[in-house]
């Protein structure tokens, strides 16, 4: 078993892609192949079941994927450590959010301290964006409400209400707050399952004993804010995502005040990648 072999599995794990993880690597797609090939040879398990091009990693490859997720890590530190200062502050961070607010925030805030940091956003529903750090596809993440885990380290950064999207001229649009009660009455635009607004408004109905069936469900936050200004049913956002649109307005439903808890997450074998630290810092300073 090889370092070459190591690093070909893990790019392909990553990306679940053959041609995708050659360009990662460098190298042609027949190399990636003969690598893992060899490495399944050598170690006697499948570790990909093949579509084409495409891959999914089997249980072996799964439990595989776990240790170079960790070894990958650390030899990222290792270089971190070796990198003189003045050149540490001068790479691109991926950073992944639930959605975008919060995240450009976080960015701007960064920005003024340490102007050198560039970064890539991956935006996705709060469970792809915590599977991505598990997967360590992000340095780190901002979303909401996450479930405390072992493997992460998570500082609470802001908390948001939960507000009623209403079309401009509907009954309840010149209403300073709404009840849930009144919203289950109303023609509704719901998010996609594993989306945390979603997974909070399901829950506020389930408990107050509402049974309520979705008029629409749109895949983005962006989806339900058009929906809603099209006069196709009420939504829900949190303030920092109010929309500045004529066409709908943004009312507070009772009782969700500070109902969402922005976070800031990252592995816990990651905390002092450098870039990672500036994240943290930024996040604890006067300019967020």
């Amino acid at each position: 078993m090889t370092y070459s072999q190591l690093k070909a599995f893990h790019a392909l794990a990553q990306e679940r892609n053959f041609h995708r993880a050659a360009e990662k690597l460098f190298l042609t797609q027949p190399a990636v192949s003969i690598q893992i090939r060899n490495l399944e040879q050598h170690s006697g398990r499948v570790l990909f079941r093949r579509s084409g091009h495409s891959v999914e990693l089997t249980e072996d490859g799964l439990a595989l994927f776990a240790l170079t997720c960790r070894m990958f890590a650390i030899e990222n530190q290792v270089q971190s450590l070796f990198t003189a200062p003045e050149q540490r502050i001068c790479h691109t961070l991926h950073l992944g959010a639930d959605g975008p607010h919060v995240a450009l925030d976080l960015i701007q805030a960064v920005k003024r301290r340490n102007p050198d940091i560039n970064f890539r956003v991956t935006l996705a529903n709060a469970d792809t964006t915590k599977a991505n750090l598990l997967a360590l596809k992000i340095d780190a993440a901002v979303m909401a409400n996450a479930k405390s885990d072992s493997r992460i380290i998570a500082r609470t950064i802001s908390r948001q209400d939960l507000i009623a999207l209403i079309p401009t001229g509907h009954a309840l649009s010149d209403r300073k707050t709404v009840s849930i009660n009144e919203l289950a009455t109303q023609s509704l635009v719901f998010r996609e399952r594993g989306s945390n607004t979603q997974r909070i408004v399901s829950e506020a109905f389930l408990r107050a004993g509402l049974q309520v069936n979705a008029a629409l469900v749109m895949g983005s936050r962006e989806g339900v804010k058009e929906a809603v200004a099209r006069g196709l049913g009420l939504g829900f956002v949190f303030d920092r995502e109010l929309p500045k649109d004529s066409r709908c307005v943004g009312v507070k439903v009772a009782g969700f005040e500070s109902s969402n808890t922005d976070m800031l997450l990252c592995l816990k074998d990651q905390q002092k990648n450098p870039l990672v630290k500036a994240l943290f810092e930024a996040a604890n300073s006067d300019d967020f």
